[in-house]
């Protein structure tokens, strides 16, 4: 459901559903705070997913602020177009770093 890997100091998590929900956010989230003392840089492709429902986004919102009290950076990476739209309706795209790919989520991270 969501896979890892480390990008030099960049934390990488790829999240292989349709929904983003409370149950998969935890799962986001249990990975992140265990890598919190290592690194404060992440990634979180969302390519795949197709729908974020209140749970997923709030565990999104808890997640942004939990990395951001460590003072880390948060990427969300290959947003499809509905979950982009939800994510503008919402104005969460104001708070969030949405890219496009991996490769300018990296260049971002790298810059931070």
């Amino acid at each position: 459901m969501v896979s890892t890997e480390e990008v030099g100091d960049i934390f990488v998590l790829r999240v292989d559903a349709v929904r983003l929900d409370s149950a998969v956010g935890t799962i986001i989230r249990n990975s992140v705070v265990s890598k919190l003392d290592s690194t404060r840089k992440f990634a979180l492709d969302i390519g795949a997913v197709k729908l974020v429902d209140s749970g997923g986004l709030g565990s999104l919102v808890a997640l942004l602020k939990n990395i951001t009290n460590h003072q880390g950076k948060l990427a969300l990476v290959g947003m499809n177009k509905s979950v982009r739209m939800m994510f503008e309706l919402s104005r969460m795209d104001r708070q969030f770093s949405l890219l496009d790919d991996m490769p300018k989520a990296v260049a971002f991270l790298q810059q931070a």
